[in-house]
């Protein structure tokens, strides 16, 4: 069901009581960009805090146009899932400032994504801190409106107009079954409108002037009261109806992480970021800063493109995008019955629906998620819901860290992968260099993988283990051949001669704009002396396609070398 401000009011309680009976809701979202190309491309070996930073960077920069939902609930009596879709047009706050990507929003609009609805119709949301600070602020505000001082009027056409309007207020007060006075203010002038508020209001008790709009047109209405307390009862109830109106679609977001319902994603850490950002609070700078924020806001997450890179789905399922994953498990792994819940609408399997649809891509990830967990629970799949699965205690709380080499996924509450990158060379090197010059110089290291951070810095990562011993051998020679302008050390000794450099630059006790800037460059290009020891393994060509390409040795462009229109894509992993 697509869900506008023109239904949200009437389609909001259904919504929430979804979410209420439900085991788990499903999500997805649309932006109007993914990342900043130039600034927060992904690295291969971006720690954990440099992917956070980019993220966070998306997520404060890019607009969430569209949010789906879909609540999944087990009948028992069955063995199957119902289900309720809703897909949200999110137009956010109003005045706020945003990015869009051109070729983001062209890519949505060949998928069918109707711009005209969202704009005309979308929803606004606050943060839940935005509530909180503005009901803070009620609290300082008093809604006792102050008595004007009338003004004394000498025209003619002044006093007429006092004259008929006061004419018009003493038989509002006279009839009680009438309790309010409508005047067209199109045709009143401000100076007319001024006289209004302040003799009309000097002069009747308990009543309220005031401006509206209806249906475009600017409208003078005066409301009466039977006493003072009224009136305010009024206003607070006037004030809340827009506070809930400027709320909006945070509603929904509120009974999820209320009610603790586990949140299931696919490729969830953009999702999750900008949810975080526009309808929680602000994301913190600090990596670490977040997981607390994470773990005193929202309930337990699962990524389902994380469980798919496991096995068995990763031996029969290669291509882990959303649309090819729930295209080969629903027709390699059975998955249970699916009906949509009594009142409510959802999708079928087997129908034509659009992909990159919020709504249908959160039904299609509820739907891996429920076939996965089946797979894996076999036989015992019968007496419960999925959520209950023992399988998914290594799951909660981790999402898929796309495109990198040795850090699978980002966990959201405990510590982070460590692995061990200390055979790993680091590179700084002309911008005329290419492939084939890296593999001059490092011609007695075979198999190699070679990782450009930009064009004149590169990681050379050696594909078969070599001890400390080896790789400090292995330096020295390097050393010796290095042409002029190209420097070489292990990925350690890079790390901590930088973390020094900058040490030595930044007073202590002071954090300026220009040392957060140096820091962000430092950990771009270098990342982070937390990464101590994990098995190194190859990427697979899903994720991180070969850099090098082409017989001129140069090496292959990377996404964010590409320019026009080909500089948005959808990941094949997706």
């Amino acid at each position: 069901m697509e869900v506008t401000k023109e239904n949200f009011k009437e389609v909001l309680p259904s919504v929430l009581e979804a979410i209420g009976k439900a085991d788990f809701v499903a999500i997805d979202a649309e932006f109007t960009g993914l990342r900043h190309y130039k600034t927060s491309s992904y690295c291969e070996l971006d720690t954990a805090e440099e992917r956070y930073a980019k993220s966070r960077e998306a997520a404060r920069s890019f607009g969430m146009i569209q949010f789906g939902v879909t609540a999944f609930r087990y009948m028992r009596e069955k063995s199957a899932y119902s289900h309720a879709t809703f897909c949200f047009y999110l137009l956010g706050k109003t005045g706020e400032i945003l990015y869009y990507d051109n070729c983001s929003l062209k890519f949505l609009a060949d998928c069918g994504f109707d711009f005209n609805k969202l704009y005309k119709s979308g929803l606004s949301y606050l943060s839940l801190l935005e509530e909180a600070e503005e009901r803070a602020e009620y609290a300082n505000h008093s809604l006792e409106p102050q008595t004007p001082s009338p003004i004394k009027v000498a025209e003619e056409s002044a006093k007429k107009f006092l004259e008929e309007v006061e004419a018009k207020m003493k038989l509002l007060m006279a009839d009680e079954s009438q309790q309010v006075l409508v005047l067209p203010g199109n045709n009143i002038s401000p100076f007319f409108r001024k006289i209004l508020y302040n003799n009309i209001a000097a002069k009747f008790k308990n009543i309220l002037v005031r401006l509206v709009t209806t249906n475009d047109e600017k409208n003078i209405e005066i409301r009466k009261f039977e006493s003072p307390e009224s009136r305010i009862k009024f206003l607070e109830e006037e004030r809340e109806r827009k506070l809930d109106e400027k709320i909006g679609f945070t509603h929904v977001i509120r009974k999820i992480l209320e009610t603790k319902k586990p949140v299931v994603g696919h490729n969830l850490v953009l999702d999750l970021f900008h949810m975080m950002e526009k309808m929680v609070q602000p994301l913190p700078e600090k990596w670490e800063q977040f997981k607390n924020v994470f773990k005193c806001n929202v309930p337990t997450v699962y990524d389902t493109k994380l469980i798919a890179k496991d096995p068995p789905f990763c031996v029969d399922i290669p291509f882990t995008s959303l649309g090819n994953l729930f295209s080969e498990l629903c027709s390699k792994f059975s998955p249970p019955q699916f009906v949509i819940e009594n009142g409510y609408k959802s999708y079928k399997i087997g129908t034509n629906s659009k992909a990159h649809d919020a709504g249908y891509d959160a039904f299609m990830t509820g739907v891996c998620f429920i076939a996965m967990i089946k797979k894996l629970d076999g036989a015992n799949w019968k007496n419960k819901s999925v959520v209950t699965s023992k399988h998914l205690v290594m799951y909660a709380n981790r999402v898929n860290n796309m495109s990198s080499y040795d850090i699978p996924f980002l966990n959201l509450v405990g510590p982070d992968v460590q692995p061990d990158r200390s055979q790993i060379f680091c590179v700084e090197c002309p911008s005329t260099w290419s492939a084939m010059h890296v593999h001059g110089l490092f011609h007695m290291i075979k198999p190699l993988k070679i990782v450009w951070v930009n064009s004149t810095f590169l990681y050379v990562i050696p594909l078969e283990e070599m001890d400390k011993k080896s790789c400090r051998l292995h330096l020295k020679n390097i050393l010796a051949s290095c042409p002029p302008l190209v420097h070489v050390k292990l990925y350690g000794d890079a790390l901590n001669s930088k973390r020094k450099s900058v040490s030595d630059e930044v007073v202590s006790g002071v954090e300026t704009r220009a040392s957060r800037i140096h820091e962000f460059k430092r950990l771009k290009s270098v990342g982070s002396d937390q990464l101590s020891k994990m098995s190194l393994e190859s990427p697979s060509a899903e994720e991180a396609p070969s850099i090098i390409g082409g017989s001129n040795g140069k090496r292959a462009p990377s996404k964010q070398d590409v320019k026009g229109e080909d500089v948005f894509s959808i990941p094949d992993e997706w």
